[in-house]
């Protein structure tokens, strides 16, 4: 990793000059609830939002996004491939946090880089991150291999259009029900089929199934357009499926990765999503999710385990 392009005014290749105050700051919810300050070259600073909470805890997506926002200053390639997360304690949004970029590249380098991102919170570790960057778009001009060769690769549900009568906003009902300790909920938009959404049934209807799934279009409540970073917040951001099978309000994440496979086209703000979880043994969950653009390309899949803590 170069750490040349984190210095002080350096023109990256968004335009973006470092370092300059005078940039404008985008008004979109998630960019200005989780934006970093450049402090030193491989130092920036945060304030975790309550606005993206969970019964007050900040949600790990939001965290996974401001990380990621301070990681992608620190390189000179163009897009995220991949993120490993691991959550070892709790921030608050008081108190201000501090980012610490490590490069983990000996020497330059035009296909891969990658970074660690230290997450720390009044002197206490908060996260631990891991990034690896490179060129989607010098990857597909090579003729990378695709298997199998569909460009789904990993086809979605079938899912109606996300203005479809049938369909169903459970970011609204979620905010009706339980904005009060579900903050982030004001923030994302999730419009889903009630029918292949287990977890939709149990919060609108107390219907139970055996299933635990969450299937739909997904994006942000303001309508800003979905790019590959945005994926680091919507893929955590939702309710987890298990919820479907037990009630619960906090399910802390333990690890949470992400591994992406292409650009969303034309500027989409709904992207669709399917999260599931098929496996909970004595109170840990594992959740599979995947991201397909309008055309059924899959931009990215993650998985997350967490902890499923019962009510008091």
């Amino acid at each position: 990793m170069m750490l040349r392009t984190c210095t002080s005014r350096i023109r990256t290749r968004s335009g973006v000059v470092f370092g300059d105050s005078s940039r404008a700051l985008s008004s979109y919810a998630i960019d200005s609830f989780s934006k970093v300050t450049q402090k030193t070259p491989t130092t920036f600073a945060t304030t975790a939002s309550k606005e993206l909470s969970i019964l007050g805890n900040p949600n790990g997506g939001q965290l996974t996004f401001s990380a990621l926002s301070a990681a992608s200053q620190c390189t000179s390639l163009p897009d995220i491939l991949s993120i490993q997360a691991v959550f070892v304690g709790v921030a608050d949004t008081k108190s201000e946090s501090l980012l610490t970029v490590k490069p983990l590249n000996l020497k330059p380098s035009k296909t891969q880089e990658s970074c660690a991102v230290s997450y720390s919170q009044n002197d206490q570790p908060i996260a631990e991150f891991f990034f690896a960057f490179g060129n989607m778009e010098s990857n597909s001009s090579r003729g990378g291999f695709s298997y199998p060769s569909s460009a789904a690769h990993v086809p979605p549900p079938p899912l109606p259009s996300p203005a479809d009568r049938k369909m169903a906003n459970y970011s609204e009902l979620l905010d009706s029900k339980m904005g009060n300790i579900l903050a982030v909920a004001k923030h994302h938009k999730f419009v889903l089929d009630p029918e292949a959404s287990t977890l939709y049934q149990k919060h609108a209807n107390d219907i139970s199934t055996d299933e635990s799934r969450l299937t739909g279009w997904g994006g942000y409540a303001d309508g800003k357009p979905i790019e590959l970073k945005d994926l680091s917040f919507l893929m955590d951001c939702f309710p987890p499926p298990i919820l479907a099978q037990e009630p619960t309000g906090w399910v802390p994440t333990i690890s949470y990765s992400v591994n992406f496979f292409s650009k969303p086209k034309n500027n989409p703000t709904l992207v669709k999503l399917d999260f599931q979880t098929r496996i909970a043994v004595d109170g840990v969950i594992e959740c599979d999710g995947h991201a397909w653009d309008e055309e059924d390309g899959l931009l990215a899949t993650s998985r997350q385990m967490a902890r499923v803590w019962k009510p008091k």
